[in-house]
């Protein structure tokens, strides 16, 4: 196992990205001795990277970037480290480091992605609230990319819930872009994960942000698009996943408002239309047995606290439909008393009336 620190300095060169160092990993057996080759002058390779390694660039951005990580309390884990996400080690590319802001769980290797506009519309605000917040209700990780609009939606969602989220930065660690989410991240850091394979200190471009965009697709199961224009950056993240075969969802919009020309084009091109969260269980068995497991615990715990009586009328229904009459009979309550407890049960959430005098039974 390679020390970080000295992957991290051949990262910290200018220029390196991680395709180069895997191939230079292979030439050189070492991060140091890819160190040890590029002083030496290779020709082979980009005219920056060589006077980076020249001028001795690297080791002001490690000092930078290491001071940093010492500072903000952060971690530096190496793809060879055992928190190092499993999942994400079988994209193309996968970072040979990433800086991390908080602590990783084993739920996350179950997340979704939800992505989008930075400027939704009042509908595509409401249905990314939604299906974030259903997600989280089944102690889903939410992953995102920390912009404006639908992916500060979707983190805000699991931070109020005090569930988990990833950010996915485009930037290096120590820049929070944009900066009116700097609270929103140390919110996220609490209970969650704030990462970037950027080096502090390393020009961001906007190429950047489209190489993170491979990194949000590839931590995840599958990736919602809530709403995207023709243009928007939420399409790279459905492309990427798609050459992640990851599942790929989108929700359909209003065809005439021009907002949502992206989700409609995904659609066309084999993503999965949404228009509830079940429809994402659905392609996603793991997730769908999650699903299933958690309502058993609720239910247990739902049943746990009734009283007697509401147990006992419980028993009597299931999905289908029981006749007022029936239960009756099996509970042997007076008429008055049972219609008082099926009034609770049915004000709780726990069964539906339906016409006929018939109950089911909802959990």
């Amino acid at each position: 196992m390679f020390d970080p620190q000295s992957i991290l300095k051949v990262m910290c060169v200018e220029g390196m990205g991680p395709r180069l160092f895997r191939t230079l990993l292979e030439r050189c057996k070492t991060p140091e001795a890819i160190l040890v080759h590029l002083e030496s002058g290779d020709n082979t390779l980009p005219g920056q990277l060589v006077q980076s390694v020249r001028r001795r660039n690297y080791e002001k951005f490690y000092d930078m970037h290491h001071r940093w990580v010492k500072k903000s309390g952060a971690r530096i884990i190496s793809y060879e480290d055992p928190i190092y996400p499993d999942i994400l080690k079988h994209i193309y590319d996968p970072p040979p480091i990433l800086t991390c802001m908080g602590e990783w769980d084993s739920s996350d290797r179950n997340a979704l992605a939800i992505v989008g506009t930075r400027h939704p519309d009042v509908y595509g605000k409401r249905i990314t609230r939604e299906l974030a917040q259903a997600a989280v209700d089944l102690n889903i990780t939410l992953v995102s990319g920390l912009a404006k609009g639908v992916d500060s939606i979707a983190h805000y969602t699991a931070v109020r819930a005090q569930k988990r989220t990833i950010a996915v930065l485009g930037t290096p660690p120590h820049i929070i872009y944009p900066a009116e989410n700097k609270a929103l991240a140390r919110q996220i850091s609490q209970n969650g994960v704030i990462l970037s394979e950027f080096i502090v200190g390393h020009k961001t471009t906007p190429g950047c942000f489209v190489r993170r965009n491979r990194l949000i697709s590839g931590l995840c199961r599958g990736v919602i698009v809530t709403q995207a224009g023709d243009s928007s950056g939420a399409l790279a993240t459905a492309y990427s996943a798609n050459e992640q075969n990851r599942e790929v969802f989108a929700v359909p919009g209003n065809v005439l408002s021009g907002h949502h020309e992206g989700c409609h084009r995904l659609i066309k091109s084999g993503a999965k239309l949404v228009e509830k969260f079940e429809d994402i269980l659905d392609e996603l068995p793991v997730l769908k047995s999650k699903a299933s497991q958690m309502n058993l615990l609720v239910e247990a715990a739902e049943m746990e606290n009734m009283t007697e009586t509401g147990r006992a009328v419980m028993d009597c229904l299931n999905r289908e439909p029981v006749h007022v009459d029936q239960i009756l009979e099996k509970t042997r309550l007076d008429h008055g008393k049972l219609m008082s407890v099926l009034l609770q049960l049915e004000l709780k959430g726990y069964i539906q009336q339906l016409p006929g005098k018939f109950y089911i039974r909802k959990i």
